[in-house]
């Protein structure tokens, strides 16, 4: 299949860099102002994800004009994670500011479909091109010059449109189950609050079983799914569950299906629930109770602020150790009959399903893209496998 450069892809000055060093630093940062894109707002599902550091409207327009992308524009990861690619929504109204960690694509879109090219961008083949060319002295990266010449499939504007709108078809629904989520879980929070009034906060250690994380050795991990999942801490944290990456043959600590599993590195308080059986390493804590696990779990994302003061400061790496964390106080409605749990625990059931359910139209989107890509399979015989799935 022919192949064009990137190069030939972008508008006149699409291409741009993140700001020299000394542009941009930690003590610029402010409340509120123009957004910057970090490392940590690259989301693995391909769209921006807060929260968002800020620079002032005065820092922006003395320094960092240029630095910026918008509503269409494509980003990548400069050095660090390379291989992250994440597209600008196009609704998005805000400017932003791009960090020295990231770089912009601006296609020229009477010639060539923004959409298509980001997908492309994300597909094994480009992926594969940014490792072999990536710069390997100190911390792995790329530059300006090096995207510049990395390719993706040429193909006529209308089919770069066609296979756009079928694997944008299957990111739309998984965004809206996103929404979903989150409107879900902000709906179990604001539940535990209002009946918070009829409880008192109580020791964690009193209202749940606690199992502090421990990491098996690194010969007994594997990456081929052989034995239990392992999770090591909130790196592997998903919006609802954790994602796979890593199992092994010899679990030392688990945590059971149902349980909260509690950051106990920074970020300290962040949870994620246990769809099964799970071992936990060192940045975890299992929080279990058999009689109300749905109750626990949104009591504990609604009430976060029950760790700031193990957040740390300044060179104070966050962190709570497992006699912290049995002593905190934690409010849980005092409802026990059952009522408040049964409709937590639906709702939390209902984005399990969700987040289940992007798992299997992200992996079609997946199969999908290089099949297109290649021309291996045509437009419609992928539009009949999305109807399958959406």
């Amino acid at each position: 299949m022919a192949m064009i450069a990137l190069e030939k892809v972008a508008e006149a000055g699409g291409f741009a860099g993140g700001p020299f060093g000394s542009n941009l630093v930690s003590k610029d940062y402010v409340d509120d102002g123009v957004p910057v894109i970090r490392g940590s707002n690259m989301a693995g599902h391909g769209a921006l994800e807060g929260p968002f550091a800020y620079v002032s409207e005065e820092k922006y327009r003395r320094d960092l004009a240029r630095n910026t992308a918008t509503a269409g524009d494509i980003v990548f990861t400069q050095r660090g994670t390379l291989g992250q690619v994440v597209r600008i929504d196009d609704t998005e109204s805000r400017t932003f500011v791009i960090s020295q960690s990231q770089m912009r694509l601006r296609v020229d879109a009477a010639r060539f479909d923004p959409k298509f090219v980001y997908y492309a961008c994300r597909s094994e083949e480009f992926l594969r091109q940014i490792d072999d060319r990536a710069i390997r002295t100190g911390v792995p990266h790329i530059n300006l010059q090096i995207l510049r010449q990395l390719k993706i499939p040429i193909l006529s504007l209308g089919a770069q449109r066609n296979v756009a709108l079928v694997l944008n078809a299957l990111d739309d629904k998984v965004a809206a189950n996103r929404r979903g989520i989150e409107l879900v879980m902000e709906l179990g929070e604001a539940l535990v609050r209002r009946r918070g009034a009829d409880g008192s906060p109580k020791p964690l250690s009193e209202l749940a079983e606690i199992v502090m994380g421990s990491s098996p050795k690194g010969e007994f991990l594997n990456e081929e799914g052989q034995g239990v999942r392992f999770y090591q801490g909130v790196r592997d944290f998903g919006a609802v569950f954790p994602e796979v990456r890593v199992s092994t043959t010899n679990p030392v600590r688990m945590a059971p299906r149902g349980a909260t599993l509690l950051a106990v590195r920074a970020p300290v308080g962040e949870v994620n629930i246990a769809t099964e059986d799970v071992c936990i390493g060192r940045g975890l804590a299992s929080i279990f109770s058999a009689e109300r696990p749905a109750t626990i779990h949104f009591s504990l994302r609604a009430f976060q602020s029950i760790w700031d003061e193990y957040q740390g400061g300044g060179t104070v790496f966050a962190s709570v150790n497992g006699k912290e964390v049995k002593a905190t106080a934690l409010l849980v409605p005092g409802d026990l009959s059952g009522e408040l749990e049964g409709m937590l625990a639906s709702l939390l059931e209902r984005a399990v399903q969700a987040e289940l359910e992007n798992q299997r139209l992200a992996a079609t989107r997946d199969e999908l893209l290089p099949l297109l890509m290649s021309g291996k399979i045509t437009v419609k015989d992928a539009e009949k496998t999305v109807e399958e799935v959406v």
